[in-house]
């Protein structure tokens, strides 16, 4: 999550997870699940929400649920399916959680103006850019990867979804780190320049 202000809105991040192994494939190792959030937030970038209070909420929420569904396919992954089978659905599902944080960088401003915390509007792109772009990191950073393994070619979501990230970090005034050097830190960092919303009393 990023700092008090977007806590609310349920900020998702990759984390890490204590493995159980499996000896035989597992028919759960699939990208069904992955297939389907990239479908949906593909159809919500094609789709902007109206200029309202309601409708921003409204894909707000769906942006957060797509985020928590991604989080928790990635953990059951990672305990139910082995080292080889893991990380191309993995790398997708963290192209699927870059891309809904973009979309919610998109309507932050408006959204949180709409909210009478103009602070937050203005900080809280960035914060979300950061979540995005550090998902995408750990595709490089996985700890499935050894040590002095060559670096991986992106997959395919991961390539399509970087450059709408530096797109949108670059109009957000959001300076990015190579993937590889996006650590947790750094993305700590971002988030915790968020300014918190609260709304004025009615």
């Amino acid at each position: 999550m990023l700092a008090a202000a977007i806590l609310a809105d349920g900020a998702v991040g990759l984390g890490s997870v204590t493995p159980v192994r499996v000896a035989a494939i597992n028919p759960r190792c699939n990208h069904n699940v992955a297939e389907r959030l990239e479908n949906h937030v593909r159809a919500d970038d094609r789709h902007a929400p109206r200029s309202s209070l309601n409708d921003l909420n409204q894909r707000q929420q769906e942006l957060d649920a797509i985020l928590q569904e991604a989080q928790l396919e990635h953990d059951i992954l990672h305990n139910m399916c082995t080292v080889a089978e893991r990380p191309a659905v993995q790398d997708q599902l963290a192209g699927v959680i870059a891309w809904a944080y973009a979309l919610e960088a998109d309507i932050a401003p408006e959204r949180y103006e709409l909210l009478h915390c103009p602070q937050t509007a203005s900080t809280a792109p960035a914060g979300l850019l950061a979540l995005g772009w550090y998902a995408l990191a750990s595709t490089f950073n996985s700890p499935d990867r050894l040590p002095g393994e060559a670096t991986p070619t992106p997959a395919p979501l991961v390539k399509e979804v970087m450059p709408k990230v530096q797109a949108r970090a670059s109009a957000a005034g959001l300076t990015l780190p190579a993937l590889a050097d996006s650590t947790q830190y750094w993305r700590d960092m971002e988030t915790a320049k968020v300014a918190v919303c609260v709304p004025p009393s009615p």
